[in-house]
């Protein structure tokens, strides 16, 4: 009988144990509470590093530096077409006529009186023939242009 005892006492136990261990790991009421910690301290602000931003001559030498690569720039896209520009065939025009020189021409110019008479006449057979004069102008320019086309046709 004694036996008996002993084993149901230990079942006993070894039953309610489990049971207690839950308990403390659930947090029951011995569990102490948690400690609080202070807040950290805001962190201090030197105020010996007094950062301004650029100083004026680091601006000037900045802008100057700006300016320096645009104007380079600049340079080599202008050196580039003078170099691809087509070469100019025909020679240098003419100075405009000089009176004081004497080298006046001979002929009518567009501005003289007579010019202008004739631009101001309304008459029908007056308007056909500027209408062919601006006609063969528009054929003459079209043709030098063409012409020039083929003059500057890769080869």
């Amino acid at each position: 009988m004694h036996r008996i005892l002993v084993v149901l006492a230990i079942s006993v136990l070894l039953a309610l144990a489990p049971a207690g261990l839950a308990q403390a790991q659930l947090g029951g009421p011995q569990v102490p509470t948690p400690l609080t910690e202070p807040p950290p301290p805001p962190p201090t602000i030197d105020n010996e590093l007094d950062d301004e931003g650029l100083s004026g001559l680091q601006q000037a030498m900045i802008f100057a530096g700006a300016a320096l690569v645009l104007a380079l720039i600049g340079f080599a896209i202008m050196r580039d077409a003078k170099r691809a520009a087509p070469v100019d065939d025909k020679p240098a025009r003419k100075k405009a006529p000089d009176p004081a020189a004497g080298n006046v021409p001979r002929h009518k110019a567009k501005g003289s009186p007579a010019a202008a008479a004739a631009a101001t006449d309304t008459s029908a057979s007056a308007v056909r023939a500027r209408e062919r004069e601006r006609a063969k102008r528009a054929k003459a320019k079209a043709k030098a242009a063409r012409n020039q086309r083929k003059r500057n046709r890769p080869k």
